[in-house]
């Protein structure tokens, strides 16, 4: 660990200077963007000089994380939507719908590739995304409530694997036009 000085000025107009251990972090940003979030925001929560607000800077970098995370579950909720209505309703199946499905397989690739541990929370996203979808779909499809409970599969039928995979397409079922 090497020490390093550094000069500021302070709200008085007075200069200071200190000496801190400067320790590399575990996680490089650009390596895991995730990951390298809660770990500055628990190296603050931990160190609190007096000199900044760091509760409010540990706060606002955890909150970042929960951004990401929340970007995630919205790609699946899109991407489940849209995969649901193909396979549901595929006499209605548009070209904005194909679009909206391969733009959400790259924004969850891309998203995962500048945040790799955000991988160990998909499992539990995508259960919680396909619920939200799955209702999305009923609405739109213009069903009620006890009608996408009965046509709308509870729990997702396909693997996570299979729903990012770009050559993944659902055989379409009955049609509810």
């Amino acid at each position: 660990m090497a020490r390093q000085a550094e000069s500021f000025t302070l709200a008085s107009g007075a200069s200071a200077t200190t000496t801190a251990a400067v320790q590399s972090p575990a996680v490089r940003i650009d390596d895991d963007f995730y990951r390298w979030l809660l770990d500055q925001a628990s190296a603050l929560q931990r160190l609190q000089p007096d000199s900044l607000d760091w509760r409010n800077l540990a706060e606002e970098l955890e909150a970042m994380g929960r951004s990401e995370e929340n970007a995630l579950e919205s790609y699946l909720v899109v991407l489940l939507k849209h995969l649901l209505k193909c396979r549901y309703q595929a006499g209605k199946k548009t070209p904005g719908w194909e679009a909206s499905i391969e733009n959400s397989r790259e924004r969850i690739t891309r998203l995962l590739k500048r945040s790799p541990s955000l991988k160990s929370e998909i499992d539990e996203t995508f259960s919680a995304a396909y619920s939200l979808a799955r209702r999305k779909a009923g609405a739109e499809m213009r069903l009620g409530k006890d009608e996408w409970d009965q046509h709308l599969p509870q729990s997702c039928e396909w693997s996570l694997d299979a729903v990012l995979d770009p050559l993944f397409w659902p055989v379409a079922s009955i049609s509810h036009d």
